[in-house]
């Protein structure tokens, strides 16, 4: 069996139920709806906007974050964005140091001190060599910062 009254109200866009009785109805509901909903909201009294709980400091005597942050999360800010600052500093930095210069191939750094090293054989800041370490003994190439054969264990 199929409702009349919905039936009505589907066909007639809703206007089956706009009656004075009903629309006495909505204003009531909506008044009730209206104050429930306000109780989770304040007014600033410097700014005169309406904030949620969240944006409400009540520490600083009732007034928005906007007008007064909270020093909690403003401190937290803080600390992210001066975090997220020496993050992209040190990326900037060892940038450099690989492509100092001549962009068209990287460049080593000198395993013995630390710098750029050029393209060449030799380190141009303090003259190790770059290439690898042969072993005497099997004649396995190795890393230039390692003392030993990493294939036969010989000293290099």
């Amino acid at each position: 069996m199929v409702d009349s009254k919905a039936y009505l109200a589907g066909a007639l866009g809703g206007q089956a139920y706009q009656t004075p009785e009903w629309n006495k109805e909505r204003e009531a509901a909506f008044e009730r709806a209206s104050n429930e909903a306000m109780s989770h909201f304040h007014r600033c009294p410097r700014c005169h906007k309406y904030v949620c709980d969240q944006d409400w400091n009540e520490d600083a005597g009732g007034l928005c974050v906007e007008d007064a942050p909270k020093m909690a999360s403003e401190i937290a800010a803080a600390k992210a964005q001066t975090t997220s600052g020496q993050v992209w500093t040190w990326k900037d930095e060892q940038s450099k140091v690989a492509y100092s210069g001549d962009m068209s191939g990287q460049q080593t750094i000198c395993p013995a001190c630390g710098k750029t090293a050029g393209t060449g054989k030799f380190c141009n800041n303090c003259g190790a060599p770059l290439g690898m370490k042969k072993c005497p003994s099997c004649g396995t190439e190795n890393n230039p910062t390692v003392n030993f054969c990493g294939n036969c264990g010989s000293k290099l």
